[in-house]
């Protein structure tokens, strides 16, 4: 099972009985190091598993090819033929029979996977023992164990891999080995804890620990299912474990950076962290006193000062502002270089805080595809700013205005397939709803002044509407069924053009008249669409390979005041993301405030699994795989792509 070519991943959804256990396939025919299990309905055995005594051996029968797992006989009084493997191989079978069939195990652990899983994977290999020998571990198990004790490193929990048990136990089996006392059941124990380790940390360092699609984490990203089996397969046969890890942590040089940087604080809670800066007036360039001292020291810790020539400690000087200042403009706050409420606060953020945002990050990016393209649009959310990336390198960084805390932008990637320039607004009936109609109801002219028709339903055929035939005092959320629609001109809502990726939330970028709104430092303010500061920049840089376009007649067409939607002949991919920390180019680590409360949500639901985490394995279609984690739908329409292409080339005033 783990080694086919088609598994996925382990599946981390909580309720056991999602999927059905009942029924399970196993072939134990030998097989060959490259050879992949194929899990057949001619091969299942239902219910429990035929457990067939002989000889003094014990073995499955397959119902496939009615082969059985053999065991050596053994003659009791010279104990010839019964090697130490073979005694380990008894013992492993016994506590995964009582395992699997009992629900039950005398290793005094919780294990992560599911019984079945384990089963599948030692069946594979006839029972046979992984990682322990005679002689005490293998090479594999002493690279794994060291990987276990380091998964702190890549964000992950190390106690919950078993690594107290796994210590204690190989103490012990190291005792039995000095006192020539072989124990086998504690060589099968060891090695089905390894096991259990082994295969819930690759799970979770290659997928995540939390399942991004439940606890109401609002992740709509599909990641392709990777094939884990081929990985474990050259890991444990091709004798590659020292590139286990290297093989199933993401290769984004986002993620990379993040455990670079996850390092260093915790080299500096190890040290102690920082202390917090008490409380007063604001601090400033000129200013003396102990809070200065304690701020200076602050900076100095988390590497945010350079030496200063200054030889008073508790002296404001420029070096120290400075240091404010890189400081500020890496927490997304306003760079002024004087220590407020905001910037006091940041700072005395404990450094144990800094780590588990870390983690949560470096969580996101297990959830995202491998490849997420050598050309592609980013929009950080938490960061209110769109990059476009080419080749793993930002060439342009655009600000923008994202979906307010009441309606925030969600997280998605879809492929911005067309533009348009001059749009009509066809307003959303929540935002006509909740904003437009009670403005309407205080200011009878308010429609007229902003250019907005009504018409009576969404049909594209509905008939416009005089807005004074309209008793808008009676109008109710009940009875409120009218079409809002905004016509181009300069106060437009959506500006001079927008760039539409068709998706379920009907979101899309789009300029805006309200340009002062780039100035602020935060710039959530939006029904969840995304605002962009310079989007005839960023319309010419899509299609600058559509030698029709150039910014000089986008900006010539923008002004004849009439809609046209433009396709795209390459659509681009966009990642609508929530990074509340990353790591630039050149090594500066930035945090962000939590402006959705998402990383809130993940640590609750990341402390559950690091603290119980279950690693499952379940029946899908008829076949057996680790996990293939289901993109969640929303409550909103499927997108039909061949309807809305039809729309931009007949009825672009429509869209």
């Amino acid at each position: 099972m783990l080694l086919s070519g088609n598994v996925y991943s382990l599946n981390l959804n909580d309720p056991v009985d999602k999927y059905s256990l009942n029924t399970y396939t196993f072939p134990l025919a030998k097989k060959k190091r490259n050879d992949h299990i194929n899990f057949t309905d001619s091969s299942k055995m239902a219910g429990s598993f035929p457990l067939i005594n002989f000889n003094n051996s014990c073995g499955f029968m397959d119902t496939f090819n009615q082969s059985r797992l053999n065991f050596p006989i053994q003659d009791i009084e010279t104990r010839n033929c019964f090697s130490f493997t073979d005694e380990v191989r008894k013992c492993l079978m016994t506590s995964l029979v009582a395992l699997t069939i009992k629900n039950k195990i005398d290793i005094k652990n919780t294990l992560i996977c599911n019984p079945n899983l384990l089963l599948a994977f030692y069946l594979h290999g006839e029972v046979n023992p992984v990682w322990v020998t005679k002689n005490g571990l293998n090479h594999k198990a002493v690279i794994l164990i060291q990987t276990i004790i380091e998964a702190d490193h890549e964000g992950l929990f190390s106690e919950i891999y078993h690594q107290k048990n796994i210590l204690t136990l190989l103490t012990d089996i190291k005792f039995s080995l000095l006192s020539d006392m072989l124990e086998p059941a504690k060589s099968a124990e060891l090695d089905i804890l390894l096991t259990d380790a082994f295969l819930s940390y690759a799970f979770h360092l290659s997928e995540g620990i939390v399942d991004p699609y439940s606890n109401n984490l609002n992740w709509y990203i599909k990641k392709p299912k990777r094939k884990l089996g081929e990985i474990f397969q050259t890991v444990l046969y091709d004798n590659k474990m020292e590139e286990f890890v290297c093989a199933l942590q993401p290769h984004h040089s986002g993620y990379l950076r993040l455990k670079q940087a996850l390092l260093k604080y915790q080299k500096i809670e190890k040290s102690g962290g920082w202390h917090k800066i008490p409380a007063g007036e604001k601090l400033r360039k000129g200013d003396y006193g102990i809070r200065i001292g304690a701020l200076r020291s602050r900076l100095t810790i988390s590497g945010g000062l350079t030496d200063s020539t200054c030889t008073n400690h508790d002296y404001f000087d420029e070096v120290l502002e400075d240091g404010i200042r890189r400081f500020q403009a890496r927490h997304g706050l306003k760079v002024d270089g004087i220590v407020g409420s905001k910037t006091l606060f940041a700072l005395n953020v404990p450094v144990e805080d800094r780590i588990r945002q870390i983690r949560l990050n470096m969580e996101r990016w297990r959830w995202l595809p491998q490849d997420l393209g050598n050309r592609h649009i980013i929009v950080n959310t938490a960061d209110f700013k769109l990059n476009v990336i080419e080749n793993e390198q930002t060439i342009k960084s655009i600000r923008a205005i994202v979906g307010k805390m009441e309606r925030p932008t969600p997280v998605l990637s879809r492929r911005i397939r067309y533009l348009e320039l001059n749009p009509y607004w066809n307003i959303p009936h929540t935002i006509a709803l909740n904003d437009i109609l009670p403005c309407i109801k205080e200011d009878p002219c308010y429609l007229a002044d902003h250019n907005i028709r009504v018409f009576e339903n969404w049909e594209e055929d509905a008939r416009e509407l005089n807005p004074e035939s309209i008793d808008w005092a009676a109008i109710t959320k009940k009875n409120f069924v009218y079409k809002f629609r905004q016509d181009p001109a300069n106060s437009n809502a959506l500006g001079r053009v927008k760039f539409v990726f068709p998706n379920e939330f009907s979101i899309y970028l789009h300029d805006t008249p309200a340009r002062d709104l780039f100035n602020m430092t935060k710039r959530a303010f939006s029904s969840g669409c995304i605002r962009i500061e310079k989007p005839m920049e960023l319309a010419a840089y899509l299609l600058k390979n559509n030698s029709k376009w150039s910014l000089e007649k986008l900006l010539a067409a923008v002004n004849r005041n009439k809609s046209k939607a433009i396709l795209l002949s390459d659509p681009i991919k966009i990642y609508i993301l929530y990074w509340t920390v990353w790591v630039d180019k050149d090594g500066i680590i930035n945090f962000r405030d939590d402006i959705y409360g998402r990383d809130r949500r993940l640590n609750v639901a990341f402390n559950q699994k690091a603290t119980s985490p279950k690693v499952l394995y379940g029946e899908i279609s008829a076949k057996k795989y680790f996990s293939s984690r289901i993109t969640p739908v929303s409550n909103r329409s499927n997108i039909n792509m061949n309807k809305i292409r039809a729309r931009v080339i007949t009825h672009p005033s429509r869209l």
